[in-house]
């Protein structure tokens, strides 16, 4: 994974860290949240980023919070830099 597609999607998940923030969800929901946003991060500043890996926990976070009115747009956005950095955006399979 090149720097500029790392670097797109740590903007993206930061804009979602924000908004888990503001969310109004349950305390572990939360804290389920910011621990695969830790473990995304953690790869991404990775030498050699786990392509899959990353995707997996993206579409995860993604599928958390799509029932989450407020959190729609951070939900596109980072299934926008998914898009743009060539993971595969799986999270509304079934939806």
């Amino acid at each position: 994974m090149d720097t500029e597609n790392a670097r797109r999607l740590q903007v993206a998940v930061s804009h979602v860290h924000e908004a888990v923030n503001t969310l109004t969800l349950s305390g572990c929901d939360k804290d389920d949240m910011f621990e695969l946003m830790e473990r995304v991060d953690s790869e991404l500043n990775s030498s050699h980023p786990n392509q899959q890996t990353v995707a997996m926990f993206l579409n995860s976070i993604a599928r958390s919070l799509h029932s989450e009115p407020e959190a729609r747009e951070i939900c596109m956005e980072l299934d926008d830099a998914m898009r743009r950095s060539g993971l595969p955006s799986t999270w509304q399979s079934g939806i």
